[in-house]
């Protein structure tokens, strides 16, 4: 059974819907969206919990860089709205509201869009936490779309409240590298928890532990493909914004997009080698097991042929037929129960000499 984030979420648009009809497709994971507000620069930094979307707009005039955090996306409306005071192309808001979108660039020339795959590792069975993350990025403003809070944006917001570093002295197309960047870090986190998730199953087989059941394994490999297919995107994502030539994206930025790529690259290497490792562990279980299940079969086997003869032979003497003289012998009984014996251990002794048991 495949594990509750990997199952397919279903797409409650009907056929041919036009462009400016906004449905949410994903599952509600809060009570109500939120839109928080951070406004900053070198000197201050403002934080403001909006109720209302002309809130955000507010601080449009602002010279400063401004951050609006929007958790929720089941409020189509109202996240329409939003969207709709920053001239966002209608295409743009329903790819925001479908959480199965695949992850990719899009460049309008006065913003851009970026949607990807969000992992936050979970210490639990399932292992990993998966959203849909989404970003508009304009000259001073950047909107990031989250399902539901998560902690991976917690080191970047202690960043820009603590005041060190670049982020409070640089525009948002460095907060929008720091949030890429957060997701691709965590990224790393769920492959090094994979990892050592695989590498205890792998010591456990190596024990010939019998505690190690396929269903671990399937498990561990939906979760390393699931990983694969979330990570690979990512890549082609730093690729777009290593060629993009948006006037957004500063030339002092491409370094920290080219370290972006290298992360990318390093996660797809690991993915693709944990991927090679739980099948070598797949078909190493299943070889122990046709491996047990052979000397089940020859243990039986010679069992069955040791009784062979001892059958015959009391088949012979079952027939009990009136001219049979050892029938009524005296020592008959004993001497046939000797003939069973050494039967049986003669078989027995060639059969190991042999090593065939």
């Amino acid at each position: 059974m495949l594990l509750p984030w990997l199952r397919h979420r279903p797409d409650p648009r009907p056929p041919a819907q036009a462009p400016s009809d906004l449905t949410y497709v994903g599952e509600q994971r809060v009570q109500h969206m939120t839109l928080r507000v951070i406004d900053y620069s070198h000197a201050e930094l403002r934080e403001l919990d909006a109720r209302e979307v002309a809130h955000c707009v507010e601080f449009e005039g602002r010279d400063s860089p401004t951050w609006i955090m929007v958790t929720g996306l089941h409020e189509a409306e109202k996240l329409g709205e939003l969207l709709d005071a920053y001239e966002i192309h209608p295409l743009i808001q329903q790819d925001i509201l479908n959480t199965q979108h695949h992850p990719k660039v899009d460049d309008f020339g006065n913003y851009m869009f970026v949607t990807a795959r969000q992992i936050t590792p979970t210490g639990t069975a399932a292992l990993i936490d998966v959203q849909q993350f989404s970003m508009i990025l304009t000259e001073r403003v950047l909107i990031s779309f989250h399902e539901a809070p998560s902690s991976i944006f917690d080191p970047v917001l202690a960043r820009l409240r603590d005041g060190n570093g670049r982020l409070r002295t640089s525009s948002v197309d460095y907060l929008a590298w720091a949030l890429l960047d957060a997701i691709m870090d965590n990224y790393l986190l769920a492959l090094d928890a994979l990892e050592d998730q695989i590498s205890t199953l792998d010591d456990q087989l190596a024990r010939d532990d019998q505690n190690v059941t396929m269903q671990h394994i399937h498990q561990l490999r939906a979760q390393t493909n699931f990983l694969y297919r979330a990570i690979r995107p990512m890549r082609e994502v730093a690729i777009a914004l290593q060629r993009s030539e948006s006037p957004l994206l500063a030339p002092t930025l491409q370094p920290f997009i080219r370290d972006l790529y290298d992360h990318a690259w390093h996660a797809i290497e690991t993915a693709d080698h944990l991927r090679e490792a739980i099948t070598a562990i797949r078909e190493f279980y299943q070889a122990n097991l046709a491996q047990r299940m052979n000397e089940v079969m020859k243990v039986l086997t010679g069992i069955s042929t040791i009784f062979l003869p001892l059958s015959f032979i009391a088949g012979v003497y079952g027939m009990n037929f009136d001219g049979m003289p050892e029938l009524h012998h005296r020592w008959g009984y004993p001497i046939i129960w000797m003939v069973f014996i050494t039967t049986g251990l003669l078989m027995l002794w060639y059969f190991r000499r042999r090593k065939w048991l």
